[in-house]
């Protein structure tokens, strides 16, 4: 596998607001990976996909882990946040979304009554709960095309702890199980959105960081360009 990224983070200016999930739903965040994306040029502003209506006025959206499952029915009930996600997606604002946040992107999630609840729309097919945990432990992510965060072969150390599954986990990267020979395929991605089960830390992959932030501050001035 290759190292780690090989180019810098595009050059940008000033600073763009990323616009952070945190909720009863939405709540598992490394305090330092927000920390990094601050010193990069992000304000933070937090909302919740349970309560508000709305998404907040952002140049880049933040969907951590969590617990969505256990409220299932409220997020799906919240259709103006769905709607407005959704749209928010549709037009491209960079937006990085990790298992809970992954989830709740998909178009539905079955829970354990084989109820299915519409979710937001943005990731194809369903997301469902297993009686198990699934790839467990500590991975290493290897990019397979060019994409928000990084080049085609960077790398970067992650880790997946869920009870859930996905009909559509992606394959824009691959995960290298550490200690044995197992890989997988995993992660959507493109040059505005990550998404996958696995959890990065930025505070260990600064250059990554930069890049959503960089690529959050061009869409603002870009839009600003109008």
């Amino acid at each position: 596998m290759a190292g780690g990224s090989r180019n810098p983070a595009p050059p940008a200016s000033g600073r763009a607001v990323i616009a952070v999930a945190q909720d009863e739903a939405f709540c598992f965040y490394y305090e330092d990976s927000l920390q990094v994306l601050r010193e990069a040029g992000a304000d933070l502003t937090f909302f919740s996909p349970l309560h508000d209506r709305e998404l907040p006025p952002c140049d880049g959206v933040y969907l951590g882990g969590g617990y969505p499952e256990l409220y299932a029915q409220a997020l799906s009930q919240n259709e103006s946040m769905r709607a407005s996600l959704r749209r928010a997606l549709a037009a491209h604002v960079p937006c990085f979304a990790e298992c809970g946040g992954f989830m709740y992107l998909h178009e539905r999630f079955r829970d354990s009554q084989d109820h299915s609840w519409p979710w937001v729309g943005a990731v194809s097919g369903e997301t469902f709960m297993t009686p198990s945990l699934k790839r467990f432990g500590y991975v290493t992510l290897q990019a397979e095309k060019d994409n928000l965060f990084c080049q085609a072969g960077d790398t970067v150390t992650a880790h997946e702890f869920h009870y859930s599954d996905s009909t559509d986990r992606g394959s824009d990267f691959t995960a290298y199980k550490a200690g044995s020979q197992r890989h997988w395929p995993c992660i959507i991605a493109d040059d505005h959105f990550v998404g996958g089960y696995p959890h990065i830390h930025f505070l260990g992959k600064r250059d990554w960081a930069a890049r959503f932030v960089a690529a959050c501050i061009h869409r603002k001035e870009g839009s600003h360009e109008n």
